[in-house]
């Protein structure tokens, strides 16, 4: 799902609550909340949860602490919020895209129903993919990888967060559009699978920018192409996948914050006000963008509806790519 560019917008002066809110969101919030984002610390995930945590913190003037709880491709911090009470003290901030591929690609197997079990606060934002390689990978092109992948008598090994992640259904798709075959190696979050890549120890891997970027600057990885549309401007000399000859490889990962379902109306209500503020203002947008991340301008605008639609956008490029 693509959203417009967020610029020069204002922080507005927002209430809390309005006076017809319920009595039960009027007192709210009365003590700390918790972010559980279901990845390792360090990740592009987890940074954007620790911005948003951060901003909400100042807006609603009570702390919200980012828990991370990682495993089982994102399960068992998504379960640890669906068993939570829906009172506003328990959320999830996560990657959307992330969890509606393992959700479509498994069924069942991660023990929750993303549309059922958890509702939108708000999606803030997504992330272009970049497909990165590591420095001693003999390839500067994507042309070149594809050449030198064809060459070998195994299969390229890649990286991913996980099994269903965004970067695992991202190398499926490249290596459908390049016509070769890779071999995946899971991790449990996008910063130790880096961290190998950057190390030699992995040759490949379809990286969130954010996750890519500091080892792109630092040399030890080679960034061959961005899985979106347009060039990004943090990386404004990288080709588009589309420009390297990959047409049709486009793949972003969005997040959000999520609530288990049922969350009282009104509680919702002053959280996705407060939300629409944080995403609005000039410093989140630039913290954002320093790290490669759209931030959503629609973000207040029918949340349920763009969480639900990006569910069945991936869950249609699965079952694509499986029919294959």
């Amino acid at each position: 799902m693509l959203y417009k560019l967020l610029s020069g917008l204002a922080v507005t002066a927002m209430a809390l609550i309005t006076t017809t809110a319920p009595v039960s969101a009027q007192d709210y919030p009365s003590k700390p909340s918790r972010i559980v984002v279901p990845y390792n610390a360090g990740g592009a995930v987890d940074y954007v949860g620790r911005v948003s945590a951060e901003g909400l913190s100042k807006l609603f003037g009570q702390n919200f602490v980012v828990e991370n709880r990682p495993g089982a491709s994102a399960a068992i911090g998504i379960q640890f919020v669906k068993n939570a009470a829906p009172d506003g003290y328990t959320f999830l901030f996560t990657s959307v895209t992330s969890n509606a591929i393992t959700a479509a690609m498994e069924p069942g197997v991660g023990g929750y129903d993303l549309k059922a079990d958890l509702q939108p606060v708000g999606l803030v934002g997504q992330v272009p993919l970049v497909l990165v390689a590591s420095a001693s990978v003999p390839a500067t092109t994507v042309a070149e990888l594809i050449e030198y992948a064809k060459t070998q008598e195994q299969p390229l090994a890649y990286a991913s967060s996980g099994v269903g992640s965004t970067e695992h259904l991202g190398a499926l798709a490249f290596a459908q559009a390049a016509g070769i075959e890779l071999r995946h190696i899971p991790y449990t979050g996008g910063a130790p699978a880096m961290t190998d890549v950057a190390a030699g120890r992995v040759p490949l891997m379809i990286a969130t920018l954010p996750t890519a970027q500091p080892q792109i600057e630092a040399g030890t990885i080679k960034a061959l192409a961005v899985a979106v549309e347009e060039r990004v401007q943090n990386l404004p000399d990288v080709p588009t996948a589309a420009e390297a000859g990959l047409e049709g490889f486009a793949v972003a990962s969005v997040y959000g914050l999520l609530a288990p379902a049922g969350i009282d109306a009104g509680i919702l209500a002053a959280l996705r006000e407060n939300l629409a503020a944080m995403v609005a203002s000039p410093e989140f947008s630039q913290m954002m963008l320093d790290r490669g991340i759209i931030p959503n301008a629609l973000v207040s605008e029918d949340p349920d509806a763009a969480y639900v639609a990006e569910i069945d956008l991936w869950a249609e490029l699965v079952a694509q790519i499986e029919a294959e």
